[in-house]
């Protein structure tokens, strides 16, 4: 098919093909645990041999489009819109204009990457043509929070959003930043995890209410979390293991800057904390007869 908007983003994504891919440092360890301290030329020649299994896995992590990548060819993507049959097509351009791409190492190395069919496909995939965010939740991004705000927001919705956004997830996002204070630190930070939350929710789930349960969850597990904390502070795992315990381990901090969130994105949307779902617990003591459980039951009912 023959589409100025396709034509225009496959010229995009191949001039940035041609320009270099960036590699960071984890890709350049990658490289030395796995081939040693191969020269370039090597290294070209290990991704230049077609049958070679760890130069094929190589060449895979170094089409891999990161940070930089998506954040300089987001504009384009967005511009373009693409649906299945778009993307599928711009693949296909993609394929024809392009049989290589380069890929730069942290110290400026470049290597020459092949690139064929499948692997054009594979790398417009990963792009996430279908998967950006809708004009009107980008508009609004822009206004509230300025362009890189809503650039970081585009690139984080490619990578873990939905596909497609459903009415819900639009009005649930919608509402969140339009009530959000722009001025809150963790503002952004609120905007990024709602797009990964709704980009993780099942088919059909009504945003809100999925939100809510999450929020109840998170909740249950920091109480677990600060549970077995005092419990570690007044021994150790390894008796406690040997007691049977056969607990997963909850790191109460990422669970509590979780929880947050979550909590931030509901005031935001429904103007109230979100509802104590989750099961609790009172220590209320020793009772030494039931005269005096009675007792202590009476004193909390008051």
């Amino acid at each position: 098919m023959h589409d100025p908007a396709i034509e225009r983003l496959a010229e995009a994504v191949a001039a940035h093909l041609a320009k270099g891919l960036p590699q960071d440092a984890a890709v350049a360890h990658f490289i030395r645990s796995t081939h040693g301290a191969l020269p370039p030329h090597r290294l070209a020649a290990l991704l230049a041999d077609g049958d070679d299994p760890q130069g094929a896995s190589l060449a895979e992590l170094l089409l891999f489009p990161g940070e930089d990548t998506a954040r300089a060819l987001e504009p384009a993507l967005a511009r373009a819109g693409l649906d299945g049959d778009g993307a599928a097509a711009l693949a296909e351009r993609l394929a024809a204009a392009v049989d290589r791409a380069v890929a730069i190492l942290p110290d400026g190395t470049r290597l020459a990457v092949p690139m064929d069919a499948e692997a054009a496909a594979r790398f417009v995939a990963r792009l996430g043509p279908t998967r950006g965010l809708p004009e009107e939740l980008a508009d609004l991004f822009r206004r509230r929070f300025g362009e890189e705000t809503a650039l970081r927001l585009g690139v984080a919705a490619r990578r873990s959003g939905p596909a497609p956004w459903s009415p819900g997830g639009v009005s649930l996002a919608r509402a969140v930043a339009s009530r959000l204070p722009a001025e809150a630190p963790e503002a952004v930070a609120t905007l990024l995890y709602l797009v990964a939350f709704l980009g993780g929710l099942a088919a059909g789930a009504p945003p809100l209410p999925a939100l809510i349960a999450r929020h109840g969850r998170l909740s249950a597990q920091l109480r677990r979390a600060r549970q077995q904390e005092l419990a570690f502070s007044k021994s150790n795992f390894e008796t406690i293991a040997m007691t049977g315990a056969r607990l997963p381990y909850l790191h109460a901090p990422d669970i509590a800057r979780e929880l947050a969130l979550c909590e931030a994105a509901i005031v935001a949307a429904t103007g109230r904390p979100a509802p104590d779902t989750a099961a609790s617990c009172l220590d209320m003591g020793v009772a030494a007869d039931a005269a005096a459980l009675f007792a202590a039951l009476d004193d909390q009912s008051a």
